[in-house]
């Protein structure tokens, strides 16, 4: 009679082990992006959000973030090219829209640096701003390709942006102007 639960307990646990493996597999999954001369990959889980931003061109958000009073995402990646003539120079661009960023209290800086994108230089700012009555944390990366300034932007509230990190660099490190 012992022979029975013990094996109605092994099954158990085999079922509960298989299905564990079948969930971690759903957290791993990713989808492409591939329109509009872009493409990047995201996480799976995440969803195409609509853009209001004149200057988007596209942008992913997580589903399970959407804030309840403005129906937008609060974790999001956001491709956009910024209202900015062809062929300008990347480094003023950036220093021209970031020279009275800061000088409102609401717009916090955290860091500046100089990274390698597609075997371009980029420039990232990472900074805390508040948006709708929440703070934001965000992080640009600032890029140009064939002559046209793009940003990533993303962002997350500041206790889970570090906690977004994987999901930002997959679409940063996926980057391609097609």
């Amino acid at each position: 009679m012992i022979k029975y639960p013990l094996l109605i307990i092994t099954l158990l646990s085999l079922v509960v082990l298989a299905s564990g493996c079948v969930s971690n597999n759903n957290l791993n999954q990713t989808k492409n992006y591939s329109q509009n001369g872009i493409y990047f990959v995201y996480n799976g889980t995440w969803e195409i959000a609509n853009t209001s931003s004149s200057n988007a061109v596209t942008g992913v958000g997580d589903p399970n973030s959407v804030n309840s009073q403005n129906h937008e995402p609060n974790t999001f990646v956001l491709i956009q090219k910024p209202n900015i003539t062809m062929g300008t120079d990347l480094q003023m661009a950036y220093t021209q829209n970031y020279a009275t960023f800061f000088n409102n209290t609401s717009n916090l800086r955290i860091s500046e640096a100089n990274i390698t994108l597609n075997n371009n230089t980029a420039l990232e700012n990472t900074y805390i701003t508040t948006s709708n009555g929440a703070q934001i944390e965000m992080m640009a990366v600032w890029f140009s390709q064939n002559g046209q300034i793009y940003v990533i932007l993303c962002g997350a509230p500041p206790n889970n942006f570090e906690n977004q990190q994987k999901n930002f660099n997959m679409v940063i490190n996926s980057f391609k102007v097609q």
